[in-house]
């Protein structure tokens, strides 16, 4: 055998792509029956291309007229495993394919057995001036016949699936990249002329080389058989020397055979190359592999860390988005980018901000019940693709249709104490890829700072117009007002100081410092031992109480000013306790405390109310009650009492003095004792609670027999009754 002639080349190399493919997909996934199917279409592709390999090198007749039929064994199994392959792509379920597929391994086995044990179907070989090739006999026609049936079936179920209406677009680009490479693959199949006794050289290696490449392609842009290319860091390293390095050597061969007296000049232009083309070189390949690889090379702290610094220093709306904007695309590279406002009046969204989103002019757009409830309410980023996989019904097909059509892949909820400000709506990557786990944790921890950036802005804008207004005002009172004037531009400078420390020194920080330590907790930055993790969560708590206090002074300064707005809705009451009774049962179960629930025989009667600010009343009583009872029963009553609905907390903790009970819900007012218990109270929640019932025409109080003798705490709400 002689190693080796130029004609066995193509066939060697060819062999070996199609091996090295076909161990890394099965690699990939190894109990995906689709990566295994074509793992077996790479096999057989490899043994028939490896067998010519080694039969155009062979000089001995005897060892060809064994390695004629060898090499044949691939090429009888390649259309059977092609159609296998399909079958499980196209997620083929009717029983027609599978009889043929049974059908099809059937045949194979027994053209296995006629070219080993028979000379019908190959019989000896042509010799021609590369090497042997095998010679066909009438057999083979047969074969031929069995390939281009198998042929045109693959090729009419991949024609018959691209026009299916079921077929996502994602999946319509994998299949028709796939059809094309079939094709290609097809005219490989000139080959065969040259087992007829037509001589010329075998070019098949051509065709199934362009397969190659556009299965390639197809894993690269559009994740073929699940398969996630990730480009590291490392790798765009080894890439730019990599490129470097062969037009380099290139270059020192030319000196070395045709420019030997100029040969010191080489490693001077060599090394003047290297410098200037290795930072060019390396700034492409991050370019590539953030456009079209499956991981974008980005430092997830640095991008939080570069967004909390940036909305920091501005309070001017537009420049929150336009940072918002810059730091997500540096990171993520998608070709789309919004941010919407919502009002909770309208339910309407509204676009300020468009980067790329093809609107057509429209700006209004109406919210959805459904979705807003199932997602955005609970701080869930609302992912196109799975929601109209999961809940494509009548009450979301006409957004989910929307948002398909303005090419939205993530709707990302803006919410700030359970309020929703708006929405971040990102377009799909320019890799075609989907958004992963790692973007997503980053677009959570992005989306809280960028929550309280906006809301920062709009009461700062609302500050300003408040402060501007009331100038106006003043400038209309008479020479008599002078005084009061002058106290009400104290109050409202006082106010407004208020205002911007609370909000925008307290809040912004706060919220940073949570985003890190809920990262550090799920283990963004390493694994932690117990000792640190407990320690995270005492300070995760800490930091939580303290965004508390700043949104019970900010509900005061609202409640003071005229500014505390409420969204009534005709609700059941009942619905919103039994909500808040599931979110506390495992708090008092820590404690070893029996939380009861006497609920209603009958429905209650509706109620005009703010279900988020009584959301707050209800919870903090029920709160209160655990926090202050050491051991025993919390019962909680919701009952009918003529025209109103009371709500009552008993517990048997360690009740109230008759000298506190007159001043429990004054500002900053807390019961003698209190502070033993629990040391973090402020004083705030009750008086917060007494204002939100009386805004509902509603009536709050408190009973207690005594110290160490348990308390009461009720309060009611008038029946709405249409007028």
């Amino acid at each position: 055998m002689e190693f080796f002639n130029s004609h066995s080349i193509p066939p060697l190399v060819s062999a070996l792509l199609f091996l090295l493919l076909g161990v890394f997909i099965f690699s990939k996934n190894k109990k995906s029956k689709i990566n295994l199917t074509f793992f077996l279409v790479c096999l057989s592709t490899f043994w028939w291309q490896f067998s010519w390999f080694i039969l155009f090198n062979t000089q001995s007749e005897e060892l060809a007229s064994i390695l004629v039929k060898v090499g044949y064994a691939g090429i009888i199994l390649i259309p059977t495993t092609f159609f296998h392959f399909s079958y499980y792509f196209l997620d083929q379920k009717n029983k027609m394919d599978k009889i043929i597929l049974y059908l099809s391994y059937s045949f194979t086995i027994a053209l296995y057995f006629i070219l080993f044990f028979t000379n019908y179907l190959i019989d000896g070989y042509f010799i021609y001036y590369w090497g042997f090739y095998p010679k066909a006999n009438f057999f083979h026609f047969i074969y031929l016949i069995f390939l281009t049936s198998l042929l045109f079936r693959i090729l009419y179920s991949l024609i018959i699936s691209l026009y299916d209406k079921k077929t996502n677009t994602h999946k319509f680009n994998q299949i028709k990249y796939f059809l094309w490479a079939m094709v290609f693959y097809t005219f490989a199949a000139s080959d065969f002329l040259v087992n007829y006794g037509i001589e010329f050289y075998p070019l098949g290696f051509i065709f199934i080389f362009i397969f190659l490449g556009i299965i390639g392609y197809s894993i690269i842009a559009y994740r073929l058989m699940d398969v996630k290319l990730v480009m590291r860091k490392y790798t765009v390293l080894i890439l730019s020397i990599t490129t470097i390095l062969i037009p380099v050597i290139g270059i020192k061969y030319i000196f070395i055979i045709y420019l030997t007296s100029f040969l010191n000049w080489a490693d001077v232009l060599i090394l003047v190359l290297s410098i200037s083309s290795y930072p060019i070189l390396k700034n492409y390949f991050y370019r590539l592999s953030n456009k079209y690889f499956f991981s974008s090379l980005y430092d997830s702290g640095k991008v939080i860390t570069e967004i909390s610094n940036k909305l920091r220093t501005t309070l001017e709306i537009n420049t929150i988005y336009q940072f918002i904007h810059e730091t997500l695309t540096d990171a993520f590279h998608f070709k789309s980018f919004g941010v919407l406002t919502y009002s909770s009046k309208t339910k309407i969204y509204t676009l300020e901000y468009n980067r790329g989103v093809d609107t057509k002019g429209r700006k209004r757009f109406p919210g959805n019940d459904k979705l807003h409830k199932m997602f955005i309410s609970q701080n869930k980023n609302i992912i196109t693709e799975d929601v109209k996989n999961k809940h494509y019904n009548r009450n979301t097909k006409s957004t989910i249709d929307l948002l398909t059509s303005l090419k939205i892949e993530i709707l990302a909820p803006l919410n700030v104490n359970d309020k929703t400000i708006g929405l971040i709506a990102l377009g799909q990557k320019e890799s075609g890829d989907m958004y992963n786990e790692e973007d997503l944790k980053v677009l959570n921890v992005v989306n809280s700072q960028a929550a309280i950036a906006i809301e920062n802005a709009t009461l700062y804008k609302e500050t300003l117009n408040f402060n501007l207004k009331l100038k106006r005002e003043v400038e209309k009172r008479t020479k008599e007002l002078k005084s009061a004037n002058v106290k009400l531009k104290q109050l409202d400078k006082a106010k407004s100081e208020f205002i911007s420390i609370a909000s925008h020194q307290l809040r912004t920080p706060l919220t940073v410092i949570k985003g890190y330590i809920s990262m550090i907790l799920e283990g963004n930055f390493g694994e932690l031992d117990i000792a640190k993790q407990e320690s995270l969560e005492k300070v995760y708590e800490s930091n939580e109480r303290l965004i508390q206090l700043v949104e019970n002074l900010l509900n005061i300064s609202r409640i003071e000013s005229g500014r505390l707005q409420f969204n009534y809705e005709i609700m059941h009451f009942e619905k919103l306790v039994d909500s808040v009774m599931d979110e506390l049962s495992q708090y008092a179960k820590k404690k070893g405390l029996k939380l009861i629930y006497k609920k209603p025989a009958k429905k209650l009667p509706k109620v005009k109310m703010d279900e988020e600010k009584l959301r707050q009343v209800v919870m903090n009583l029920i709160d209160n009650a655990i926090k202050y009872t050491k051991k025993g029963t919390i019962t909680v009553t919701l009952k009918l009492n003529k025209k109103n609905i009371d709500f009552c907390v008993s517990d048997s903790g360690m009740g109230i003095s008759p000298t506190d009970l007159p001043n429990l819900f004054k500002k900053f007012s807390r019961g003698s004792g209190t502070s033993v218990v629990h040391t973090e109270g402020t004083g705030l929640g009750l008086y917060v609670a007494d204002q939100m019932i009386k805004y509902h025409k509603g009536k709050v109080w408190a009973e207690s027999n005594g110290v160490n003798r348990g308390s009461k705490f009720c309060f009611l709400l008038p029946i709405y009754k249409k007028k």
